[in-house]
């Protein structure tokens, strides 16, 4: 079971562009761009409710045409599946990937 604490990193899937996560190497620079449409932080939490907010979002609103792509509900862990917890340094580089405490 993935826990989940504020402000970890998190790439999502996208099954509409056909993005997945698994099937690059996030830590290389050349995959940057792609990763980062895809990249939300853990914004708050409470039981079985879950927000992300784009990592680039300085916003905290939830618009609500907007959801999916400033942020994420996610209301259950179920719905994470495909989702890749990652590190990244003061620089901005990804320095982890996986659940790794």
């Amino acid at each position: 079971v993935m826990s989940l604490k504020s402000n970890e990193m998190f790439v999502f899937p996208d099954k509409e562009t056909g993005f997945y996560p698994d099937e690059i190497d996030l830590k290389d620079p050349e995959n940057y761009p792609a990763v980062s449409k895809h990249l939300f932080r853990v914004q708050k939490l409470s039981s079985m409710d879950y927000y992300f907010r784009h990592h680039l979002e300085s916003t905290i609103d939830d618009n609500p045409e907007l959801k999916g792509i400033t942020w994420k509900r996610i209301k259950s862990l179920n719905n994470l599946r495909g989702v890749i917890k990652i590190r990244i340094d003061h620089t901005g580089r990804i320095i982890s990937v996986g659940d790794n405490g």
